[in-house]
């Protein structure tokens, strides 16, 4: 599967499934301890006379640093999950990193991509910038430069985390699970942090905005659209126009989106023609079945 990109400009229904990470168990994990960590020396006696060093501010993550030509053990949690930190990931990168297999992560999982290494992944692949980091966000911005490439997601709308829930159904059944990554959604236990719990609540108000959105193309169904030489831009409206069947055409009218200063066409039936919410397109007859789309006079009115 190809990844795409596609930005639609209408008002459709957004299929919306409920989180289920079975393998989010609270656990505990197994480090390595080496022995230097093990013997520790007795504390030196505080002097209180001398001048005590900066405290340095604590990682935000457990990140130690790993050495790709003299890999650490992996971590894993007594239940056997597989705990990833961020400089294990990166060297798993096809543009910086060394290791193989080739792994990206989506909202703190880890996936194994390697068998997209030519197509896909691989440093001559078309993707190979989500290889070794978390770039959830890009997966719904489109935006693959380093700023765009990032795992913090608080800006974006329930629908678009919705879409990147998608992103992660797809790689559940398509890729190989490796693990979880040990920073902004799973602590160095394995448990998942409170940005995990912050996503899973705005994904259930995506399944609320979905509903709403499936009253509302009832009510409104989207127009069709054509292009011609001749005629130029032009919307209309049938029995099954939006994909919506009923046993009325209604009139195309522009729908302004409450709340905000969006737009769409929309087939309105004669009872609604009097919606607050509902205007005509200029130029266009109240009752006319088609309307041509004049996007100058449209920008003058606004």
């Amino acid at each position: 599967m190809i990844l795409t990109f596609i930005l639609i400009l209408s008002i459709g229904a957004v299929l919306c499934d409920k989180p289920d990470y079975k393998d989010d168990i609270i656990d505990t994990p197994i480090f390595n301890v080496t022995n230097s960590e093990a013997k520790k020396p007795n504390p030196v006696p505080e002097d209180k006379h001398q001048t005590q060093p900066t405290k340095q501010p604590l990682p935000e993550y457990y990140n130690p640093p790993f050495d790709p030509e003299n890999p650490s053990e992996p971590l894993f949690t007594k239940s056997g999950a597989r705990l990833i930190t961020i400089n294990e990931l990166s060297a798993h990168g096809s543009v910086n990193g060394t290791l193989r297999p080739i792994w990206l992560a989506v909202m703190g999982r880890v996936y194994d991509v390697e068998k997209r290494y030519d197509s896909h992944y691989g440093p001559k692949g078309g993707y190979n910038f989500f290889t070794g980091r978390d770039g959830s966000k890009a997966f719904v911005t489109g935006k693959f430069d380093d700023e765009g490439l990032t795992d913090d997601v608080s800006e974006l709308t329930p629908i678009q985390l919705k879409d990147i829930e998608d992103w992660i159904h797809f790689y559940d059944k398509d890729y190989t699970y490796v693990g979880k990554l040990i920073g902004r959604y799973y602590d160095k236990t394995g448990n998942p942090t409170k940005e995990l719990y912050k996503y899973q609540r705005n994904l259930a108000k995506a399944e609320e905005i979905k509903a709403e959105q499936q009253a509302q193309e009832k009510q409104f169904p989207p127009c069709n659209s054509r292009y011609t030489p001749a005629e130029g831009g032009l919307v209309y409206c049938s029995t099954n126009s939006g994909g919506i069947q009923r046993d009325w055409e209604g009139l195309p009218r522009r729908y302004f989106i409450p709340g905000t200063k969006d737009w769409c066409c929309a087939c309105v039936n004669d009872k609604d023609l009097d919606n607050p919410h509902i205007k005509l397109y200029p130029g266009c007859a109240p009752n006319a079945p088609k309307c041509k789309v004049d996007k100058q006079k449209m920008r003058e009115e606004l």
